[in-house]
């Protein structure tokens, strides 16, 4: 269950979202608060979180292999944070190796708020690895529970510090509260990073922005950290894309390669 928290007393295991199961599968729903919004619209970072757990859950289902996110691609409504967001998934293929999902996010009206593919290898366990749980849709809708939220603004909860705001770099050490039970920081942790590295460099540009577009490739653990975000502005315009590298530094390897857009509040 890597795309679960270590535990959910986790920063990932605290935004607030509760699970059922009916006749989509595994759903995962959530009443926004001000912890996981940015300028009023709920972070797409937390929908990371919920379309992470509604395909990894359903796809990770042996006890011998690690479920692991290769990459991850969403489109988000720059809208004000409606009253509850709903998370499900349709499975597109699942193989030996890989399997692929279309994810699906709508309001509480069935309005779309967000939409996109999230994609999964499939890695035999090795001698050493944690023990791996296994749980049931059943099991994990039941956990989800929203009992237990964050305190404080999501950024500052993950212990997110802005090293460069002009150059978009910012740096997050690997804790047990950001990890999953793999021992590596959880994927939604990751967006996080790149969400805030992007939210940085729009701000120094003069634009207070909310992130719309995430596009990232899973290329490494970072088990060591901590881990900071390297940025460069891709082409021209009011909003352009940015291309956002999160850097492990213990060992200067690129992690995870992500591909951002954001807008202007309220835009």
């Amino acid at each position: 269950m890597t795309d679960l928290p270590a535990n959910l007393h986790a920063v990932p295991g605290r935004l607030g979202a509760t699970g059922l199961v009916d006749d989509r599968g595994l759903v995962i729903e959530l009443v926004p608060s001000d912890e996981v919004m940015h300028l009023g619209v709920l972070r797409l970072s937390v929908i990371s979180f919920m379309v992470d757990v509604v395909a990894g859950v359903t796809l990770d289902t042996d006890p011998e292999a690690w479920t692991f996110t290769t990459d991850l691609t969403l489109r988000m409504h720059p809208v004000p944070a409606p009253a509850k967001v709903t998370a499900s998934g349709t499975i597109l293929r699942k193989g030996k190796r890989s399997a692929h999902t279309l994810l699906e996010v709508v309001d509480e009206r069935g309005a779309e708020v967000a939409a996109g593919a999230i994609g999964f290898a499939h890695v035999p366990r090795k001698p050493g690895d944690p023990p791996k749980p296994i749980v049931s849709r059943e099991e994990v809708a039941a956990r989800f529970n929203a009992r237990d939220r964050i305190s404080g603004p999501l950024r500052e909860e993950a212990e997110i510090v802005t090293i460069d705001a002009a150059a978009g770099v910012v740096e997050m050490a690997v804790r047990p509260e950001v990890c999953n039970p793999a021992g590596t920081i959880q994927g939604a942790m990751v967006a996080l990073v790149a969400e805030a590295a992007t939210e940085d460099l729009m701000a120094s540009m003069g634009t207070a922005a909310v992130v719309t577009e995430l596009d990232l490739r899973y290329l490494g653990q970072t088990t060591v950290g901590p881990v900071r975000s390297r940025c460069r502005v891709v082409g021209a315009g009011p909003c352009p894309p940015v291309q956002v590298e999160l850097i492990d530094v213990a060992t200067d390897r690129t992690t995870t390669l992500a591909y951002t857009r954001a807008v202007p509040a309220g835009g």
